[in-house]
């Protein structure tokens, strides 16, 4: 803790600066790499592409077994003409060491799922981590979403961004009070700071990922869901955003960055059916302001034509693109995996206990020497995916050619945790 004396006048004032928070000391050793799921296994279930195209989320269905959600694609044979593939959020089953069945017949939800006339998931819609929630006398899950606008791009032949569409992305959420057996999707939670016509009609998309749900107090101290005192408790989101002339690789590319709103503020704007509410329910961190979480997480415009407020990235070395996190219990730390390089380099994984301050990489990092790894998913093995124990486990898409499927793998690996 450091000190020094302000004269003001004749009258000595105190003034105490806190030292930054002693950062986890733990690490992993990663095990062998195991298949989840083949994409010919996959395209059995009906998928013409993932699940899961970005993170997943799972429910316990017990005897070991989980519901999984995930983005993906449905085949043609869903079709009753061999028309566009229909794409969108869809549940699976399996194990956390393998997937057993799915039905890519079955959508939850896919692009512009509502609410009506809010245009952020217009051409794209997946989920997605899955978290409870209890309140207003109701309980049920709620499940991030990725949502996509899509834009077509003047200076390039195929009027795509580097072989894709051209997207601007923000994170929603849907909503399930029948046991996950159905989602309703209730708004937009989580905007990029700059507006859309900062992108569209260029030839740069602007990620989000997928959004990864956490519940804890104003300290970033982890809590049970539902919590016992609602009142203390937040949900933070953590995901990518992008604002000019930021320090370190964040000047040219979106960084790791965390929202978060009151528990119980966001389970009644969930339940109000009013999108409104829901936009305005998540407040981003911006560690350059008086009170780091003032900034407003969306604009509450239905096109995204107002940009959303400022962010302050949690680490300036690395994107990290595509974040996925955990709460690790036996080691009281979160968990942080994201892709680096744009993927093609491997994931790496970082330790935090307040969400906003964050270790080095703290393994060696998880590579396959001829691939591209690409949408990290970190699962708990206690029994509860979203807690972690001291051997959680990441999930990620390996492929040989990106963003080829049928060259893809569905992988996981055991993470065995450690302190020194």
């Amino acid at each position: 803790m450091l000190r020094s004396i302000v004269l003001l006048g004749l009258l000595p004032i105190l003034i105490v600066a806190q030292a930054p928070p002693k950062l986890p000391t733990v690490r992993y050793v990663a095990g062998a790499t195991a298949t989840f799921a083949t994409h010919t296994q996959l395209t059995g279930y009906n998928f013409a592409w993932g699940p899961s195209d970005g993170e997943f989320g799972a429910i316990p269905a017990g005897g070991g077994r989980y519901m999984f959600y995930g983005a993906g694609g449905s085949a043609f044979a869903c079709n009753r003409t061999r028309g566009p593939i229909i794409e969108g959020a869809f549940a699976f089953t399996g194990t956390l060491d393998r997937v057993s069945g799915g039905d890519g017949c079955k959508k939850l939800f896919g692009p512009s799922p509502g609410p009506a006339a809010w245009t952020f998931a217009r051409d794209y819609a997946g989920g997605g981590q899955v978290v409870r929630f209890s309140g207003g006398g109701k309980s049920g899950w709620l499940m991030v979403l990725h949502g996509e606008y899509w834009w077509q791009n003047p200076n390039t032949p195929d009027h795509k961004c580097s072989g894709a569409a051209c997207f601007y992305s923000s994170l929603g959420l849907a909503m399930s009070t029948d046991g996950g057996q159905s989602f309703k999707v209730v708004g937009e939670i989580v905007q990029p700071s700059p507006p859309r016509s900062y992108f569209t009609g260029g030839g740069n998309s602007m990620p989000i990922g997928y959004g990864s749900l956490i519940v804890a107090d104003a300290d970033g101290k982890h809590l049970d869901n539902p919590p016992a005192d609602p009142s203390r408790a937040y949900f933070y989101t953590f995901y990518t955003d992008f604002t000019p002339g930021l320090p370190g690789v964040c000047a040219t590319a979106a960084c790791l960055a965390v929202a978060r709103a009151p528990y119980g503020e966001l389970v009644e704007a969930v339940l109000s059916n009013d999108p409104h509410r829901v936009a305005k329910a998540f407040h981003k961190y911006d560690g350059a302001s008086p009170d780091p979480w003032m900034q407003p997480a969306t604009s509450d415009t239905l096109d995204n034509s107002v940009g959303a407020g400022k962010f302050a990235p949690l680490w300036t070395q690395d994107t990290g693109g595509q974040p996925t996190v955990l709460y690790d219990h036996a080691f009281d730390v979160y968990l942080a995996a994201y892709v680096f390089g744009g993927g093609a380099l491997g994931i790496r994984i970082r330790a935090s206990r307040d969400l906003i301050h964050w270790s080095g990489p703290i393994g060696a990092p998880i590579q396959e020497p001829g691939r591209t790894l690409y949408y990290p998913t970190l699962l708990g093995e206690t029994g509860e995916p979203t807690i972690g124990g001291p051997a959680p486990r990441l999930y990620f898409t390996s492929f040989a050619t990106f963003p080829d499927y049928g060259s893809s793998v569905f992988e996981t690996i055991q993470l065995t945790l450690s302190s020194p």
